[in-house]
């Protein structure tokens, strides 16, 4: 396959990295240091008892790619809007484009119609794309999410320091009906050095993500404390459960059970990771910090289901207003 990874940062470059090995022909944009370390020296990918090296294409131009069979966007959202005001070139008509994004998809309303909606329920999305940019750019029907349990850090340009040796993702398409495609996609793609799993229902690998990430991100942002640092603190962390709580509850509402969400096993089972959630280290670095997609998309989707949600309501607001202080979000 010709597969364009846009965006080079640890998801994308585990992927990238991952696809190209797998012998796919594979080209990456990206930017700045990072690009100019891609080119010079290749990508590394370095992992705990695995590391590789790759020399895929790189630029910040996609007209230097034209058009692909998949293009992985792996941008943080804020900058979504961006890629779609350049994406163009990679485009062709038969062109799938998979986003792998932190919190709510942008597309994830779509599924919702008159004809499937459970009674009396608002999906709303339009925070995610406020202007219809993303939905005027990409067909819908060749739109699909990727779900990411991968984690690390770029401290240095050009090389991916990755938490696992294996980054865990599941693929599936934004509208149900099109799923097959996904399958598809999963069963070309083919790669080894990542595990890539079909989800017939995007829905049930993003909410379970989403059910750690919102609460994650955002108490570690407002403490600066890594997750372990969130959990060893049990009133900190009783306020963790009680908005993975309310996630769940949200998903419920939608009609997604069964996320395996267990509080009691959880305080049991504290994490010690000195890991930062990237929300954190966007703060630290001083970048853009995923407020609506990882945080206020939920309330809108609660309040959309009627589900309250009084400990985010306290919690969202600070990490908001921590991020516009930093300079980091518009609101």
């Amino acid at each position: 396959m010709k597969i364009c990874v846009y965006g080079a940062g640890v998801i994308g470059g585990i992927l990238a990295s991952a696809c190209q090995r797998a012998g796919h022909e594979v080209s990456i944009i990206a930017r700045g240091a990072h690009l100019e370390a891609i080119r010079s020296k290749g990508l590394k990918i370095e992992a705990p008892g695995f590391e590789a090296v790759t020399q895929p294409p790189a630029s910040a131009n996609p007209a230097d790619f034209g058009p692909q069979d998949l293009v992985i966007i792996t941008t943080k959202t804020p900058a979504l809007p961006e890629v779609a005001r350049a994406i163009g070139p990679l485009l062709g008509p038969n062109t799938e484009v998979a986003f792998s994004v932190n919190g709510i998809f942008w597309f994830y309303g779509d599924r919702f119609t008159k004809d499937n909606s459970p009674a009396g329920l608002k999906v709303d999305c339009s925070r995610l794309d406020p202007d219809g940019l993303l939905h005027r750019t990409f067909d819908i029907g060749r739109v699909h999410g990727l779900v990411a349990w991968a984690g690390g850090e770029i401290e240095t340009p050009g090389v991916v320091h990755a938490s696992r040796a294996k980054g865990v993702f599941a693929l599936g398409s934004a509208l149900p009906q099109n799923s097959g495609i996904a399958e598809r996609l999963v069963r070309d793609l083919a790669v080894s050095e990542a595990q890539i799993d079909y989800a017939p229902d995007l829905r049930i690998p993003m909410w379970k993500k989403y059910i750690q990430v919102g609460a994650n991100f955002s108490l570690c942002s407002l403490t600066t404390a890594p997750i372990g640092g969130i959990q060893s603190d049990p009133a900190v962390y009783e306020v963790m459960l009680a908005m993975m709580g309310e996630a769940v509850a949200v998903a419920k509402a939608h009609g997604v059970d069964g996320l395996g969400f267990d509080p009691a096993k959880l305080r049991a089972n504290p994490s010690n990771s000195v890991h930062k959630p990237s929300m954190l280290q966007d703060l630290e670095r001083g970048r853009v910090m995923e407020i609506d997609s990882s945080i206020l998309a939920l309330q809108d989707l609660a309040r959309g289901a009627s589900v309250p949600t009084p400990v985010l309501d306290i919690v969202a607001p600070l990490v908001a207003l921590r991020a516009k202080v930093a300079g980091l979000y518009a609101g």
